[in-house]
Parts: structure tokens; C-alpha cells; sequence
């Protein structure tokens, strides 16, 4: 499903000067029309939900950008207009499966060797993973959904 500008920020909740600003600095990536429009795929309320959950979590924009192009360079989450277009299952049961180990190591008494820091970006990272993989999820169950 396509968007424009006002449906998506009609959809997530914020503003379109949000989405404006969102799309300049990189973290949204929308797909030109021949008339030069803008549009936005599904994906990108996945996006915007993740960009309001790490900024709770105190990430900066630049913070966030930086995460968001680590999971868009794993081919993690899908890209309007290409062939990335739908979630890589393989790689999202990966994932999981590295999810689950690091879950683990955030066991009492797992993170004893740790400094303060080790211990938060540890914590964050593992943090955006999983909303990651979930909304990854979300993104698989309602595609699924489009096919029942």
C-alpha cells in the first residue's frame, strides 16, 4: 500500500513536518511518483514505530539513523520500490536465534564482567534488536494475512 505525505503522518500519529524532517535527515525513504510525489510503503510506520521507541529510549536522531542503516544494510527490514520489498524470513529466523543468545547473557550474574556502559549498550542493542524482530514480525503476519 502506497501513502502520501498527510496519510502517513495521519497514520502514525505525528505531524507531516515530522515525516518532512524524518525523510531529510534519511531515517524515512519514500518512493517518487512520476508527478514527484512522495509515497510511503507500509514499512514505513515499522520505521516510524521504531524511531519513537528508540527516542523514548533516549537515542538521538543521529543514534537512530546510525541503527536503522545497520538493519537496512543486513537486509533486515524491507525498501519500497526494490526488490526488498518483503521480509527475509531466513534472516529474520537468524535473528531470533541470535536474539535468544543474548538474551541469555543478560541473565543475573551474566553481566558481572561488565562496566556501566558495556552493560547499557549491551542493553540497547539488544533492545532495538528486538523491536526489530518484532516488527519484522508484524510486518510477516500481515503480509501473510494479505494471502487468508
Amino acid at each position: 500500500m502506497r501513502y502520501k505525505i498527510g496519510e502517513i503522518a495521519r497514520l502514525a500519529g505525528v505531524s507531516k513536518r515530522t515525516i518532512d524532517y524524518y525523510t531529510t535527515l534519511g531515517l524515512l525513504r519514500p518512493v517518487r511518483s512520476e508527478s514527484n510525489y512522495r509515497y510511503y510503503g507500509g514499512e514505513t510506520l515499522v520505521r516510524l514505530k521504531m524511531i519513537e521507541s528508540m527516542k523514548i529510549s533516549r537515542f538521538t536522531l543521529e543514534e537512530i539513523k546510525k541503527q536503522l542503516g545497520i538493519l537496512d544494510d543486513d537486509n533486515f527490514l524491507p525498501v519500497p520500490g526494490t526488490e526488498r520489498n518483503k521480509i527475509n524470513v531466513e534472516l529474520l529466523r537468524r535473528q531470533l536465534k541470535q536474539l535468544e543468545k543474548q538474551l541469555v547473557q543478560l541473565q543475573p550474574g551474566s553481566v558481572e564482567g561488565l562496566n556501566e556502559a558495556q552493560t547499557v549498550r549491551l542493553r540497547n542493542k539488544i533492545m532495538l534488536q528486538s523491536m526489530t524482530v518484532f516488527q519484522s514480525l508484524m510486518l510477516y503476519i500481515n503480509e501473510i494475512n494479505l494471502y487468508l
